[in-house]
């Protein structure tokens, strides 16, 4: 697995910033994922490093190729529409993940970092086919749907699957209906073309 070029702008590059003090640049340069610029300048210390690190490992692990994205850390949850984490495509993507201000290292922090580079995978990676028997396999009727509620969209869907399978611990999925480890593995399997790393 080759290591990351990676894009660092902002005030991680300039060191100069108007708030959080920027980690120090060895620990960026540690930071390994698939051959895709990133740009980190959103990062507000070295908690926010490690666990965007342990992310990108998980899924250099798994073998998914991750797509350019913007990856930026806030107190507050404003920058996620009020969520702890919010997915918007473009080029490049960008994740925020919102209001972790404790330890990253909990259960939540890590499935929400995992479930945000998901949709950034899934976005890239799964064309019109495989979403279909993904929703087959789900019991589904919509991919993406605004008017269609979270848990009844495969994207959510797809996205905690994918968490799960990236997850080094437990993790228990209470907001997407079946949530059988069998199951999940296969529908992991089903994305990916790759078993779960659990």
């Amino acid at each position: 697995m080759s290591v990351t070029r990676i894009l660092v702008v902002g005030l991680l590059l300039s060191g100069l910033s108007g708030g959080w003090p920027a980690p120090a640049t060895s620990q960026l340069a540690a930071l390994s994922a698939q051959e895709a610029p990133f740009d980190l300048s959103g990062f507000r210390d070295d908690a926010d490093v490690a666990l965007a690190r342990w992310a990108f490992d998980r899924f250099d692990q798994a073998e998914l190729e991750l797509p350019a994205l913007s990856l930026s850390f806030h107190d507050e949850r404003a920058a996620c529409e009020g969520h702890v984490g919010y997915y918007r495509s473009g080029a490049p993507a960008s994740i925020d993940i919102c209001g972790f201000n404790w330890d990253r290292f909990l259960v939540t922090p890590k499935k929400t970092i995992l479930h945000e580079l998901a949709h950034a995978w899934a976005h890239q990676t799964l064309d019109t086919e495989t979403r279909n028997r993904f929703l087959d396999l789900r019991g589904l009727d919509t991919w993406q749907d605004k008017s269609v509620s979270w848990e009844k969209q495969g994207i959510e869907h797809a996205a905690e699957v994918i968490a799960w399978g990236l997850m080094d611990e437990d993790l228990f999925l209470t907001s997407i209906g079946e949530t059988d480890a069998v199951l999940l593995a296969e529908a992991f399997v089903l994305l990916t073309g790759r078993e779960s790393l659990r």
